[in-house]
Order: structure tokens, then C-alpha cells, then sequence
């Protein structure tokens, strides 16, 4: 069930007499008194939202006109679903009613949308800044939609949220409004945009790649997605490798230096086939999220690099054994 709440100054059975309140006053007192904070500066029409394991809140800025004392104010639709289900799944069965003051025969609960999972790849129509929203679903924040009221935006949300990786414990809250302004380019929200918006395409499989990469070395996506925006080939080594290079060069040439010996003397050399291995795993993240060939990153590793043969069966295990992504890709180059 979702359920619904309403603050305003229109009488209800809980309060007739013009003074801001809650209908019906009941249950999720915590909740509301932390969206009531959250909705002081917020102009409507807006969604102030929050997502938590086994979660979901929806509140619905509206403006209305106090029938008492005729003056203007800020109300909120609070709308809750919860279940054991992951805040992609609790978004589809969100079905929040418009954002308006309660009314006779307006429900304060209703029965969760239907399947909703099951249509979320269907979900395809971007209701507003689709890599701007996926960044506020990473992070928390604000982001630009095109109607906080459309009743298909939870449904739109959910699409994308289902992109993203498992989320933390953490809860993740934000605003939906109609114009707010990004910062600067995000390389990360803008890979998982096009590979929702091409789930076949080389960028969502570079987006896959990115997400197992992350998981693999214990980040973030945003850390491990900082290879997007610079790859600094030498960044896996350590200071006494990077300066046994014999000079500052890019992929090839670091993976030519290690299969010449230049960083043998190394007191971690037994580390670098792994390392290495990365450094190939971002180049392919690189060729895959600019929509080129991955191949051609395995390529640079199997013959551009000229390693001997033992060393070049070697980086490319390390390579396969990181993610299921890189393992496929290997033993397409194989083949």
C-alpha cells in the first residue's frame, strides 16, 4: 500500500479552523517534520524525495489559496510506499495523487500500481534532465524534470534508478523542480544516461564495465569513473617505477617498459600483471564510453606492446580474471 498525507490550511476532519496541519495525522511523524524542513525555500510545483532500503518518499510542493483568510500558501502531498523490495520496484508501484490540497473522497492510501518492474524497460520518454537526475540518485541533490506532477515521473525515475548499481544503507534525498542549472560535465551520469537510453550499445557496456570495475577495487563509480575524464597511464605505478620509465608516455609504452624488465627491481613487481591489468580495464572503459571498438584496447596489450609472450598470457589473465566484462572480451580476442 502507499500512503498519503497531506499539509495544508483547507479544513479536513483533522482541523477546520484555517491553521496548517497534517490529514490525517497518524503515522511517519519523523518523516513528515524532516520534509517539513526540507520544504521552507522550495517553490512549487517541485517533489522533494528521499530513497532508502525498503523505502520510498514522494512529497509534491503545491501552492493553494487558504479558503479562510484568502491568503496564499505552501502545501505538501506526502506519499509513502514501503516494502521489501529494492527503490527501483518502490517507484513503479508509487502512484502519488495530484498535488492539491485533500478533498472529500480523495483516498489517504491506495493499492501499489501493478507490475511496474516488468515495464520499466518500456519506460523510455526522458521527462527532464535524465543525466542530471541520475547524478541526484548517485549522490542526493536537485535536478531539472519537466513536471513534478506528471504522474509518470516516479515510473521514469525508477527507469534510471534501475541503471544504478545497488545503492548503500545510506538514504539518498534530493528535489525535483523544473529549472535548475548543472555545474559542469559529469562524465559518470552521462555514460549511465546513453546506456539507459541504448541498453545495447557500446556505451552501456561500458557502463556495465565501470560498475563492475568499481566493485571489483572497492570504490565508488565516481572514483573508479575519474578514468573517463584522464587516463594517466602512469598512475598505476609506483614512484621508483615511474622513474625507472624510460620517459613519460601513455598505455603502450608503460606496458613496453614492464615487458622489457624496466621495473623487475620493483619491491612490488609481483603486483604489476594485476595493476596492469587495471590500467588496460580503463582503456577499454575509455575506447567503450566514447562508442569505439574495446577491441582495439586488447589489441594495444597483445601486440602493440610487443611483451613476451609469457608476460603478455599473463597481463591478459589478470585482465579476464578482473570482471565478467573483460573476461568476455579476452576470450573474444582469443577467438
Amino acid at each position: 500500500m502507499t500512503r498519503h498525507a497531506w499539509l495544508q490550511k483547507h479544513p479536513s476532519p483533522q482541523a477546520a479552523g484555517g491553521e496548517f496541519h497534517w490529514y490525517p495525522d497518524a503515522v511517519d511523524r519523523e518523516l513528515r517534520a524532516s520534509f517539513v524542513e526540507r520544504v521552507r525555500g522550495v517553490e512549487p510545483p517541485a517533489v522533494l524525495w528521499q530513497l532508502e532500503p525498503g523505502r520510498v518518499a514522494w512529497g509534491q510542493v503545491f501552492s493553494a489559496t487558504a479558503p479562510l483568510d484568502g491568503r496564499r500558501y505552501v502545501g505538501l502531498v506526502l506519499s509513502v510506499v514501503e516494502g521489501d523490495l529494492g527503490a527501483a520496484a518502490l517507484l513503479a508501484r508509487l502512484a502519488p495523487p495530484p498535488p492539491e490540497p485533500w478533498r472529500d473522497g480523495v483516498a489517504t492510501s491506495a493499492p501499489e500500481r501493478g507490475p511496474g518492474v516488468r515495464e520499466l524497460t518500456a519506460t523510455r520518454t526522458p521527462r527532464g534532465d535524465t543525466a542530471g537526475v541520475i547524478r541526484a540518485l548517485i549522490a542526493g541533490g536537485t535536478a531539472t524534470v519537466d513536471d513534478p506532477s506528471d504522474a509518470e515521473l516516479p515510473r521514469w525515475i525508477a527507469s534510471l534508478e534501475r541503471v544504478l548499481p545497488d545503492a548503500s544503507a545510506r538514504p539518498r534525498s534530493g528535489v525535483w523542480t523544473t529549472n535548475v542549472a548543472r555545474a559542469s560535465r559529469d562524465r559518470v551520469a552521462e555514460l549511465a544516461a546513453a546506456a539507459w537510453r541504448e541498453p545495447g550499445s557500446r556505451a552501456a557496456a561500458g557502463w556495465t564495465l565501470l560498475c563492475e570495475l568499481a566493485h571489483a577495487r572497492g570504490e565508488s563509480i565516481d572514483r573508479t569513473g575519474t578514468a573517463l575524464e584522464a587516463l594517466d597511464a602512469r598512475a598505476v605505478l609506483t614512484d621508483a617505477e615511474r622513474a625507472a620509465l624510460p620517459r613519460d608516455g601513455g598505455v603502450v609504452d608503460v606496458l613496453h617498459a614492464w615487458g622489457r624488465g624496466s621495473f623487475d627491481r620493483s619491491a612490488t613487481a609481483t603486483t604489476l600483471a594485476r595493476r596492469l591489468a587495471d590500467l588496460v580495464a580503463f582503456r577499454v572503459l575509455a575506447r567503450l564510453a566514447a562508442g569505439e571498438d574495446a577491441g582495439g584496447a586488447i589489441a594495444e596489450a597483445r601486440w602493440h606492446a610487443l611483451l613476451p609472450a609469457r608476460r603478455r598470457t599473463a597481463l591478459l589473465a589478470a585482465v579476464a580474471q578482473r570482471t565478467s566484462s573483460l573476461g568476455k572480451l579476452v576470450e573474444a580476442a582469443h577467438a
